[in-house]
């Protein structure tokens, strides 16, 4: 049985959680579950939500992030300790994470020049600062000059979201690619 050391940091989104192994990788891959329906391929996934007040899951890293449903009525003080324990049991059992061969979470590849860079911007500017807070804000398109992203993890549902792309996002895609006008969240 292998010893896990594993900490719990709170993240701008008051429904999300990060429990953050401390000494090791979870997966190579950024994995979400929208559903318990899509956990068939990771074993920790399907755990957490079992549980009746989880609504999400994003494993990524050292990380997984826990998106609790607003409307549950459960504070995180009654919970942390169960889920925290829950992540360490199945790490320190050795059981699997994810299954080889799952699909992560898609980013987008174009040959199309802007996209290209619109998706540079993205993964050395924004990305990098949404996945420390447990979240992701990814790719969805480029439609006349409208940038079309979407979260997920913490940054799902969060309240700063919509400020993060409006305030953070979209001056940087418009400031840097003259072509893009507009940046909104699907």
């Amino acid at each position: 049985m292998r010893k896990v050391n594993m900490h719990i940091e709170g993240v701008p989104n008051p429904n999300a959680m990060k429990f953050v192994l401390e000494n090791g990788v979870l997966t190579e891959n950024e994995f979400e579950f929208q559903k318990f329906s899509e956990t068939g391929v990771s074993p920790l996934a399907r755990k957490i939500m079992m549980l009746r007040y989880v609504e999400r899951v994003l494993i990524y890293r050292n990380y997984v992030t826990v998106l609790k449903n607003p409307k549950s009525g459960i504070e995180w003080e009654e919970v942390l300790p169960e889920v925290r324990q829950m992540i360490v049991s199945h790490l320190e059992n050795n059981e699997p994470i994810i299954y080889i061969g799952a699909k992560e979470v898609e980013h987008q590849k174009s040959e199309d020049v802007l996209v290209e860079l619109i998706l540079q911007l993205l993964n050395e500017h924004i990305r990098p600062a949404a996945q420390e807070d447990g979240g992701d804000i990814m790719f969805q398109s480029f439609e006349k000059g409208i940038v079309y992203v979407r979260t997920v993890g913490a940054c799902f549902g969060c309240v700063y979201a919509n400020q993060t792309i409006k305030e953070g996002v979209e001056p940087l895609l418009t400031g840097m690619i003259p072509e893009v006008k507009e940046v909104r969240w699907v």
